[in-house]
C-alpha cells in the first residue's frame, strides 16, 4: 500500500541503515536506501517536528 498523505501527528522511525541490514538486503539496496530517503523528505516537508 503506497503512503500518500502524512498526518500531522505522524511518526517516522528509520532504523540505523547500516552494515548489518544493508547486508541482508544487498540486492535491493539502492531501493532500500532511497525509499528511506523519500520518506524522511516528505516528512521534513510536511511533519512540523522532527527528532534526528
Amino acid at each position: 500500500m503506497p503512503l500518500t498523505q502524512l498526518e500531522p501527528d505522524s511518526a517516522l522511525i528509520l532504523i540505523d541503515l547500516q552494515r548489518g541490514i544493508v547486508d541482508a538486503v544487498r540486492s535491493q539496496v539502492e531501493s532500500v536506501l532511497g525509499n528511506a530517503a523519500a520518506l524522511a523528505d516528505a516528512f521534513r516537508r510536511t511533519v512540523v517536528r522532527s527528532c534526528w
